[in-house]
């Protein structure tokens, strides 16, 4: 019988042994960003056999197969909520590797932003929100998070919602000024950015990029304040509006994008010779078309496309010879035709004016693929088929 008890035990060992190389393997593979080695090794696991030290690492490791550690996830939402889950109960049960599950972390929360662009892209605004609030309340320290939930709250005509995040962010002197960690990917050439230190640093390791850098994005003060102001003029609350501007200018004084934005707020406000002023005063002040083009960008990417537009009109009346401006207002134009709210008949509007933009961006860089691509496409809604089969020719 002793005889016996002593293999079951060393069995027993054995299998302990076995467990902790292949979790160690599995850990291997995650830090050197191979994420398809790190799936196999994690198949072979027995789980029926899985001994109760390791049971942290393996919901870890199991939330790394659902997101991935490396390149593009295409986890679903489903996919990506329950990985959450399974790093929260990895760490109620000890694993404890700090930078894997912040990088873990981040991936998953890249992943849903992403399902969430995807969704708004597709004018599905509610599911967009809901996705975004989630990982705003996952992450309440993150003020980016809560500045994104904000915008996709304004954007979705939650406008109480909107409100209220956007007067917590301005209450705690929020500027959306934020470190941007860049390193340029090898097989492209071209400069990319990561939402953190850690991912970018894990890129480099892993030899995929190299000359890592850093930078500061725009200051979001502008945008939070015009769509606060509108909102509450909108509400017929003007004197609250108001109030919302002169705080503002209190708490911001020397914020660039409230300065920028400021023509656009007294216009909104019917403030018509402030508008007049400080329209002359930014003209006069600012001969820069990069700064413009900057906040151009920043508006876009918040979806502030009459922003955007106003922007990119600056910058080309300042320098006319700039494909980016040209191309990016053309975007802007389509982006805002495509609105649920803009009508049909504004939509074609909007899309003539692109046109006209993307014609001068053609003329700046002739072999611009790209730009070929969408001419076609803005010809073939207003069924110019000479036009088509011109730029067809040159692809």
């Amino acid at each position: 019988m002793k005889t016996k008890l002593t293999l079951l035990f060393l069995a027993v060992a054995c299998i302990a042994m076995a467990q902790k190389k292949e979790m160690k393997k599995i850990e291997k593979a995650i830090k050197a960003n191979d994420s398809s080695k790190a799936i196999e090794l994690f198949n072979s696991i027995d789980v029926s056999t899985l001994e109760p030290e390791y049971e942290g690492a393996y919901s870890f490791y199991k939330a790394v197969t659902l997101v991935g550690i490396s390149g593009e996830s295409n986890a679903s939402e489903q996919d990506v909520y329950e990985s959450f889950n399974l790093i929260e109960k990895a760490e109620k049960l000890g694993y404890d590797e700090k930078d894997l599950i912040a990088v873990l972390q981040s991936k998953a929360k890249i992943r849903l932003f992403s399902l969430a662009n995807e969704k708004l892209q597709s004018n599905d605004i509610e599911a967009a929100f809901t996705m975004v609030s989630y990982l705003s309340d996952k992450d309440p320290s993150n003020m980016g998070m809560y500045f994104d939930a904000a915008n996709m709250a304004y954007q979705a005509g939650k406008f109480e919602i909107a409100k209220e995040k956007y007067q917590n962010l301005l209450d705690k002197k929020y500027t959306g000024e934020q470190v941007a960690y860049l390193a340029l990917n090898k097989s492209t050439g071209q400069q990319e950015g990561f939402p953190s230190k850690i991912l970018r640093d894990l890129a480099i390791t892993s030899g995929s990029h190299a000359n890592p850098m850093e930078d500061r994005t725009s200051s979001q003060v502008g945008s939070m304040v015009t769509n606060l102001v509108w909102m509450h003029k909108n509400d017929g609350n003007e004197a609250r509006a108001t109030s919302v501007l002169e705080k503002a200018l209190k708490d911001f004084s020397n914020d660039q994008s409230l300065k920028f934005a400021l023509a656009d707020i007294y216009l909104i406000l019917e403030m018509i010779e402030e508008y007049k002023a400080a329209t002359k005063s930014l003209t006069e002040e600012v001969k820069d078309p990069k700064v413009y083009d900057k906040l151009a960008l920043a508006a876009l990417k918040t979806k502030d496309y009459d922003q955007a537009i106003n922007y990119y009109e600056t910058s080309i009346g300042l320098e006319p010879i700039n494909f980016v401006a040209q191309a990016n207002l053309g975007l802007s134009y389509i982006e805002k035709g495509n609105l649920e709210a803009t009508s049909a008949q504004d939509q074609l509007e909007l899309y003539k004016k692109a046109i006209a933009c993307y014609e001068k961006a053609l003329s700046i860089e002739a072999e611009n693929t790209l730009t070929i691509n969408t001419l076609i496409s803005l010809y073939g809604v207003f069924n110019m088929s000479d036009k088509v089969a011109e730029m067809k020719a040159k692809l």
